[in-house]
C-alpha cells in the first residue's frame, strides 16, 4: 500500500476530525499522479506519525477523503457506514409527514464524494468523485440490504463534464412517476427523477420552508431565485395574503404552478404571481415602483450570469442585500441564504448586517440533522439569516 506524507498544518486538521485531503497538503505531489481513483493509501505526518487511511477521490482541489485514523479497514467498512447513517435517520422513516430527506451526506457520514437522498421510496445517488464511484455496486447493495421497500434507484454522475443524458441514469427498480409526490410539514412537492441535474426541491432548506410557513399568515412574500417556488408554496399554505415568485429560468413557471396545484392552489392568480424574468431586473422594477413586502426571501446561486448581470456571492452579496432591504416593509423580514462553501458565516453575517441599516438578526439556520458535517469548514456550507426591520422602517 502506498503511503503519503502530509504537511504539518493538514496533519493537525486530520487529527481534529477533518476529512478532506487536498493535493497541496501532500509533501510529494508528484507521487500522487500515479494513484488510481478508488485506491486506499496510508497517511503519515512529517514526523512519521500515523494519520490514517485515505480513499483517493479527486474532486476539484481535493485529492481524497480520510476513511479512518486506524491502520486497517474492516472488510465491510462501507456497509457499516451505511448502517450507521441509516440508524441516525430512523425517526425520519417513521414520520408520515416527511417523505423526503438525506440518507447519506458525504463526508459527514464518512463517505466523502457521494450523497444519497430518499424521495418517497425512491433513492437518488449523487456522485461527486470517481474514487467513491468505484464502490457503486457495494453502496447500492448495502442500501438494498438495509432499507425495506425501495421502489427504484437513480444516479447522477457529477465528477465528469457530461451532458445530462449520459450522467443521469435509472439503475434499477421501478421507473419513477413524473412527478414523485413527497410530503414535508403538511405540504406536497413535486420531485422529478432521471430528467435533470436537480430534482425540484432543495432538501437542505426544509427548516427554512417550515419557518416561512409558520409566520406567513396574512403577510405578503417576495421569493427571488424561486426555482420551483418552494418558499412561495410554504407561505401560501401558511396563509400568506400574497406571493410573488421570480426566476429567470423558463422551467420555473410550469414547475412552480405544479407545486401550487399539488396543494390545491390555482396559479397564476391575483394572490400568487409567478414571473419568469431576470431577478435583478425585477429588483430594479420593484424599487422604481416603490413595492414592498412583509417578507423577502432570496436564495441566489453562488455564481450567476444572465444577459445583463453577473453575480458572485463573495463579491456582490452585500449589494444584493442592500437592494433587497429597500423592498422590505416596516416591521418585515429579509431572509437571506447562501450555499457558497467558501463564504464563512461570520463574513456573510457581517456583509448582510452592514448592508441593511437598523436590521436585527432575528433567526439563523444551517444544515439539518440529516445533513451531518465533518470538521472541514466547507462541509457546513448552508447559511441562512433572518433580518428584521423596525416598524418605523
Amino acid at each position: 500500500m502506498d503511503t503519503l506524507i502530509v504537511k504539518k498544518k493538514a496533519s493537525q486538521g486530520l487529527k481534529k476530525g477533518k476529512a478532506l485531503i487536498q493535493l497541496a497538503d501532500i509533501m510529494e505531489p508528484e507521487v500522487v499522479e500515479r494513484l488510481a481513483e478508488g485506491s486506499i493509501v496510508g497517511l503519515k505526518s512529517v514526523a512519521g506519525e500515523w494519520l490514517g487511511l485515505m480513499l483517493v477521490g479527486r474532486q476539484q482541489k481535493g485529492l481524497g477523503w480520510l476513511l479512518t485514523q486506524n491502520s486497517q479497514l474492516d472488510a465491510n467498512w462501507l456497509e457499516q457506514r451505511v448502517q450507521a447513517a441509516l440508524s441516525q435517520r430512523q425517526s425520519y422513516f417513521n414520520c408520515s409527514d416527511l417523505t423526503a430527506f438525506r440518507l447519506i451526506n458525504g463526508e459527514g457520514d464518512g463517505l466523502g464524494g457521494v450523497t444519497v437522498d430518499w424521495y418517497a421510496g425512491f433513492i437518488q445517488l449523487n456522485w461527486y468523485s470517481q474514487g467513491i464511484y468505484h464502490y457503486r455496486d457495494e453502496l447500492v447493495s448495502a442500501l438494498k440490504a438495509n432499507i425495506l421497500n425501495i421502489l427504484g434507484i437513480y444516479e447522477t454522475q457529477r465528477f465528469d463534464q457530461q451532458v445530462a443524458e449520459q450522467a443521469i441514469n435509472h439503475l434499477e427498480g421501478q421507473l419513477a412517476p413524473a412527478p414523485v409526490i413527497i410530503r414535508e410539514n403538511g405540504i406536497h412537492y413535486a420531485i422529478h427523477l432521471g430528467q435533470e441535474w436537480m430534482t425540484g426541491l432543495f432538501l437542505d432548506q426544509r427548516q427554512v420552508r417550515d419557518y416561512v410557513m409558520q409566520g406567513a399568515a396574512g403577510k405578503s412574500l417576495l421569493n427571488l431565485f424561486s426555482y420551483t417556488g418552494g418558499f412561495s408554496v410554504a407561505a401560501a399554505m401558511g396563509g400568506a395574503s400574497q406571493t410573488v415568485s421570480v426566476d429567470v429560468a423558463n422551467r420555473s413557471l410550469a414547475k412552480t404552478q405544479e407545486n401550487f396545484a399539488l396543494n390545491g392552489i390555482e396559479t397564476p392568480s391575483q394572490a400568487h404571481e409567478i414571473r419568469v424574468m431576470d431577478v435583478f431586473d425585477y429588483i430594479r422594477y420593484a424599487k422604481r415602483k416603490g413595492l414592498t413586502f412583509d417578507r423577502v426571501v432570496c436564495d441566489p446561486p453562488s455564481f450567476a450570469r444572465t444577459k445583463k448581470y453577473t453575480f458572485s456571492a463573495l463579491k456582490n452579496y452585500g449589494q444584493l442585500a442592500a437592494d433587497l432591504w429597500c423592498l422590505v416593509a416596516p416591521g418585515g423580514q429579509l431572509v437571506l441564504s447562501t450555499n457558497h462553501s467558501a463564504y464563512p458565516l461570520e463574513r456573510f453575517k457581517a456583509d448582510c448586517l452592514a448592508a441593511c441599516p437598523g436590521a436585527e438578526l432575528q433567526a439563523s439556520f444551517g444544515l439539518g440533522e440529516d445533513f451531518p458535517r465533518s470538521e472541514d469548514e466547507r462541509s457546513d456550507y448552508l447559511k441562512v439569516l433572518v433580518l428584521a426591520k423596525g416598524t418605523k422602517g
